[in-house]
């Protein structure tokens, strides 16, 4: 039935001001704006496993929504991959952003925990060289 993930979706009160915030932060460059939803939007895109000539895309998107929803609890994380996890964090750090908690697990990897301005929950992996 299913077979991947289509999209990775944000909603905020101030669109922009949270994209500008991955974009300075994370990296993450909008590629664009959809009118037709008045969302903010990137791409990521891989190949197929099984059929490598097959591309796929991620589409990631920050979107707008008509609720208050400032101070309001999230649900969901967004776990990103890193390629050095001592960069990105350092980088982080010097953009004022906490850093909850961070551990190694020798067979998967490196992982971090943090929030966006708006209270998302993210998750940073650096995959294990293993």
């Amino acid at each position: 039935m299913i077979d991947g993930i289509g999209g990775a979706f944000l909603f905020s009160n101030d669109t922009k001001r949270l994209a500008a915030w991955y974009r300075d932060c994370l990296g993450i460059v909008p590629q664009g704006e959809d009118a037709e939803c008045s969302s903010i939007y990137a791409s990521f895109e891989y190949r197929d496993l099984a059929n490598p000539e097959i591309k796929r895309t991620i589409a990631w998107a920050i979107m707008p929504t008509d609720q208050d929803i400032k101070d309001k609890p999230r649900t969901g994380k967004i776990n990103y991959t890193v390629k050095n996890m001592g960069e990105a964090l350092s980088h982080l750090k010097s953009k004022g952003v906490v850093i909850e908690k961070t551990e190694e697990y020798p067979s998967m990897g490196t992982f971090a925990w943090l929030k966006d301005p708006d209270g998302n929950p993210i998750e940073l992996w650096e995959p294990s060289k293993e």
